[in-house]
């Protein structure tokens, strides 16, 4: 397992101030919102991303992964009946698997709950059928470039559509596309009714990310979540992926926290 940093609560910064502070404390491999390189998305300027990569190589950074995709674009809908805000939306995905491919990143977690707000009045199964709809052109671009594309059940009171690790599976499931899996979550997990160990069970057959975060929504280590049982359970399943943090909120100067925070969960992985 390969540990990662998002930089979901420190895109305020510029992307080169996020670069140097993952180099700094200890990082290759980072996770980047789209947004934070520059938009539109679907109309790239090429020389500052051209220039972004060649930042990152110069602090021998990875770019391993993408999430938070609709940040930059609030009114897409990815469950929508709208035809046209139906056709804007899934272009802009596959714009950003383009983007993706284009960075290296071979993860995307599909997540923007504010994205992905079911109509009040629809059942799950017709949610599901307009969610895979949508996202089936990125999908298909994304197996057509070595990408993976991983759903993300968020909690009720984010979106009212895909709230638990059971109905990711039956989404994932209902699409059967070589190119859709999960991500499991800690701090989402950590508010749904099994146990973190008990969701890989329940998802090992599309697990293919992992985010790492305290219940507190702090970093792993910052709180009362015990990883040891958590990575010493994706261990015995021959998970080999990554384990991206991605906090939501810092007690301390970042540059402090992140240190500790990995020296906490490498001391984990070498000990399971």
């Amino acid at each position: 397992m390969r540990l990662a940093l998002c930089n979901k609560t420190l895109d305020d910064r510029p992307i080169e101030a996020f670069f140097q502070l993952a180099s700094e404390t200890g990082f290759d491999a980072v996770e980047l919102i789209p947004g934070s390189l520059g938009t539109p998305v679907a109309d790239p300027d090429p020389a500052m991303r051209v220039q972004v990569r060649q930042v990152a190589r110069a602090h021998n950074l990875e770019v391993v992964a993408f999430n938070s995709l609709l940040q930059h674009a609030p009114h897409l809908n990815l469950v929508t009946r709208d035809p046209d805000l139906r056709r804007a939306s899934a272009a802009e995905l596959v714009a950003i698997v383009q983007m993706a491919a284009h960075f290296g990143a071979s993860i995307i977690v599909v997540g923007s709950p504010r994205q992905r707000h079911a109509p009040p009045d629809a059942t799950f199964e017709e949610a599901t059928d307009l969610f895979i709809d949508e996202l089936r052109p990125a999908a298909d671009e994304a197996a057509r470039l070595g990408i993976t594309l991983c759903l993300e059940p968020l909690v009720a009171s984010l979106t009212n559509f895909m709230n638990d690790t059971q109905e990711g599976i039956a989404v994932a499931r209902a699409m059967d596309h070589p190119a859709v899996k999960l991500v499991l979550d800690v701090k989402q997990i950590s508010q749904e009714t099994q146990s973190f160990p008990a969701a890989v069970d329940l998802a090992l057959p599309w697990l293919a990310h992992v985010h790492v975060n305290d219940a507190n929504m702090h970093a792993p280590g910052e709180g009362d979540t015990d990883f040891a049982p958590i990575i010493g359970k994706l261990k015995s399943v021959g998970y080999e992926g990554l384990l991206s943090i991605e906090a939501f909120g810092f007690t301390d100067d970042p540059a402090v926290v992140l240190p500790r925070s990995r020296a906490y969960l490498e001391t984990i992985l070498a000990a399971a």
